[in-house]
């Protein structure tokens, strides 16, 4: 086979090939006897009827096409493999030549993987922020546990402060008519500034337990019940009473609420399970840094159509979880809020494919493979998760290469991280916004909500 290559751009590819005629006439005759194994021709058994009966049937240029399916991937496969060529897209056949008796012509395009020209790589030197764990914030996850078993009790009627813990009844009224849903009783509702909706808390300063009045409230534009998106409701509030939060006392009884035998008890499993957190936090940014300087130490154009494709790719993940939490998405692809999430994932994208790029290229230098042992955990975790027998997975193609994927990508950053030097730092505490238990959301049963 003759084959002849072009490069197009940046990483664009254009092949030429030809085979001989013998070959292409082989491949013909070899389409027509698959083809009278399945026709029906009257008056031949299945497999039966000759070549010339085969295409007064179903007509030569059918046939041709038959062959060019079975042909083109064998041709662009020799091609490939001969001209080492990366390819990245499937190959798009623009153009063909196909005469009985003469050498067949096939013109393809796709893309192949871009060079990079990798810089150092081998013992890279980063300095890793890591985070530590200390006394102080085990006692803070304790504190935390100790709010989450508090209760409410009853306290003496006064007027309503920021802080103070209402029990409201309301109706929700849009110009004058009752809303359907509108209505709660006996919602607990923490007297926040914001809270509920905006200026709703704070027309409650003041009034006391038995009070009955009116909360004018406008709906944000964005409300999810769209018949009441940005319109101004009224709610008539009746105010029930007041309550306290009752947090039990930090000791042993609090443990054993929690299934530990004492406090002590509780802190260690608490400070084991946050040091395990810690670790792979501090992990996670030893690999985040190596990867960046090794990356950063790289030259590679990346091509725009990559970006663009895994652009694609994270806009399609976005519209899935939008409607499966029950968005619009045409409404949403017209909103400010889509143009600024579609430049972050552009960014995203563009340093996914460079990290991409540069790995792929080390995985290549260092020639690190991916045995078929090093797969088998991964496909029986994924087999286990949607509970089907793990051959299944096996043999599924389209798994098998994600999971090689992402096994070889695992493989290439431990290798860098192994040889990097790593220097750790101690991080920097960031300064407490609000030391003060933050307001649960309200659920209320009220539709109007």
């Amino acid at each position: 086979m003759k084959v002849s290559l072009e490069r197009q751009g940046q990483n664009v590819v254009q092949l030429q090939m030809e085979v001989e005629a013998d070959r292409a006439k082989r491949a013909y005759e070899g389409a027509c006897r698959q083809l009278a194994h399945k026709v029906n021709i009257p008056g031949f058994r299945k497999g039966k009827a000759p070549k010339n009966v085969i295409e007064q049937t179903l007509g030569v240029e059918y046939i041709k096409r038959e062959t060019l399916e079975h042909l083109v991937p064998e041709m662009l496969n020799e091609a490939i493999v001969e001209q080492e060529l990366d390819v990245i897209t499937e190959p798009e056949v623009n153009e063909y030549k196909f005469e009985l008796g003469e050498p067949l012509s096939v013109s393809a395009k796709f893309e192949v993987r871009p060079d990079v020209t990798l810089g150092s790589y081998e013992g890279v030197s980063v300095t890793v922020p890591q985070a530590k764990l200390d006394d102080e914030q085990i006692d803070k996850v304790v504190e935390q546990l100790a709010e989450s078993k508090a209760t409410l009790s009853e306290i003496a009627p006064h007027a309503i402060a920021m802080n103070d813990i209402a029990v409201l009844d309301f109706d929700c009224y849009d110009d004058g008519k009752a809303i359907e849903g509108g209505h709660a009783e006996g919602l607990v509702l923490e007297i926040k500034e914001g809270n509920f909706f905006d200026g709703f808390c704070e027309q409650l300063i003041g009034a006391k337990p038995g009070d009955k009045l009116d909360v004018s409230v406008t709906f944000p534009k964005d409300y999810r019940n769209k018949q009441l998106a940005g319109k101004d409701v009224v709610f008539k509030v009746e105010i029930k009473g007041l309550r306290e939060r009752i947090i039990p006392e930090i000791n042993d009884e609090l443990a054993r609420t929690i299934g530990q035998e004492t406090l002590a008890k509780l802190k260690d499993l608490i400070r084991e399970r946050m040091e395990s957190e810690l670790k792979e936090e501090n992990d996670s940014r030893t690999h985040k840094a190596v990867v960046d300087a090794v990356v950063a130490n790289a030259k590679v154009d990346v091509p725009e159509t990559m970006v663009n494709r895994e652009v694609n790719m994270l806009i399609d993940q976005h519209k899935h979880s939008v409607e499966h939490n029950g968005g619009d998405w045409q409404e949403y692809q017209a909103s400010k809020e889509f143009e600024t999430f579609k430049n972050e994932k552009t960014e995203e994208a563009q340093k996914r494919v460079l990290t991409s790029l540069v790995l792929g290229a080390v995985i290549k230098s260092e020639k690190i493979l991916v045995t078929d042992e090093e797969l088998i955990p991964y496909l029986k975790d994924i087999a286990g998760s949607y509970n089907v027998p793990v051959k299944r997975v096996m043999d599924n193609p389209n798994v098998r290469q994600k999971v090689l994927e992402e096994v070889l990508a695992n493989k290439v950053v431990k290798f860098l991280v192994e040889k990097a030097k790593v220097d750790f730092v101690l991080e920097e505490k960031k300064p407490e916004k609000d030391s003060e238990p933050k307001a649960k959301k309200v659920t209320a049963t009220a539709g109007a909500q």
